[in-house]
């Protein structure tokens, strides 16, 4: 952690201090140089967070000072820090109701959870497959597929104490999972009839896993139904296993989503229109109930631990159901 001096603030700008950040997979990633966006170096870790704004320059239009703020994720170099001076429209306003460490979280997984929802034509009486379950975008997918009434079959990896296991697979009930599987490599899952009758009616699997997980998901996907398996992210570090047959025989088709593509399309193309409606829809969930960010799951970690925090973490990459870092600025 070090110190830099905040640039002038423009006629257009506003200064924002940060309130808290999370630590996202890709956010590290970007750091390891394993994601497709370019950071200068030195620089900042960190896509989203809250901050609330405490300057704002004479043509800026959209935030005042004391509004609530999230930054546009493409357009703000890094949240991992107490304060940020950039243009007013890299950031969107949200209201104060809606609790910290949810705002904190709020431009990434809902958002992706949203997305693939959306985009992927999952219907009401419907059936989604999804795979880390756990995940943030996965608990996202549980509690807003209910909203919309699809129904879903939730894979998560089994803990090492049953006990434990049966504790996160009723949280994925709660949170909306018709049925959880789980998700064990090289186990051959035998499906009872409820899953079954649920997988009759599965033509979308959002894969964020790989591997063999992603094998399972398509052998819960309907034949010759249109069948779509929408890959959005690679936890396992494996890559996907696809048997011939998922082509031949039940001709589905394989996709991918990434989050920062379609904010770009809607910038270019839609005046960052649809991301606002996004960001409203997702925030009335929340104050609903309908979408619930538990606190819990969080670990409060201030910034100067993070190296620590992060070192022992990779220390134990394999543990499941480790709480999510969310940076307190």
């Amino acid at each position: 952690m070090t110190t830099v001096p905040l640039p002038p603030m423009g006629p257009g700008d506003v200064r924002v201090r940060m309130l808290a950040a999370p630590v996202n997979p890709s956010d590290v990633n970007i750091i390891e140089g394993k994601y497709p966006l370019p950071r200068a170096v030195p620089g900042v870790g960190g896509n989203e967070g809250v901050g609330e704004v405490v300057a704002a320059g004479a043509a800026c239009v959209g935030a005042r000072v004391g509004d609530r703020v999230v930054p546009n994720r493409s357009y703000v170099d890094g949240t991992w820090r107490r304060d940020i001076v950039s243009a007013c429209e890299n950031f969107d306003v949200i209201d104060r109701d809606v609790p910290v460490h949810a705002a904190a979280t709020l431009t990434v997984n809902p958002c992706t959870a949203l997305r693939l929802l959306e985009d992927y034509d999952a219907r009401e009486g419907e059936t989604v497959v999804i795979n880390a379950a756990t995940s943030g975008v996965g608990r996202a997918l549980l509690q807003i597929a209910r909203t919309r009434g699809i129904r879903t079959i939730a894979m998560c990896r089994p803990r090492e104490d049953a006990r434990e296991t049966e504790e996160v697979f009723e949280s994925l009930r709660a949170d909306g999972a018709d049925v959880v599987l789980p998700d064990v490599e090289g186990k051959i899952l035998r499906l009872d009839a409820r899953t079954r009758e649920l997988a009759s009616r599965a033509r979308v699997a959002y894969n964020a896993v790989g591997g063999y997980s992603a094998q399972t998901m398509l052998r819960l996907l309907q034949p010759n139904a249109g069948s779509r398996m929408v890959t959005y992210g690679g936890m396992s570090k494996q890559p996907l296993l696809v048997p011939t047959g998922a082509f031949i025989f039940k001709d589905i088709t394989l996709s991918g989503f990434w989050l920062t593509r379609w904010l770009e399309h809607d910038a270019t193309h839609n005046s960052s229109r649809g991301r606002r409606a996004m960001l409203d829809e997702i925030c009335a969930l929340i104050r609903s109930g309908a979408l619930v960010v538990d606190a819990a799951r969080f670990r409060d970690v201030p910034l100067a631990r993070l190296q620590s925090t992060l070192a022992l973490d990779a220390a134990a990459p394999d543990r499941p159901g480790l709480h999510k870092i969310l940076l307190r600025l």
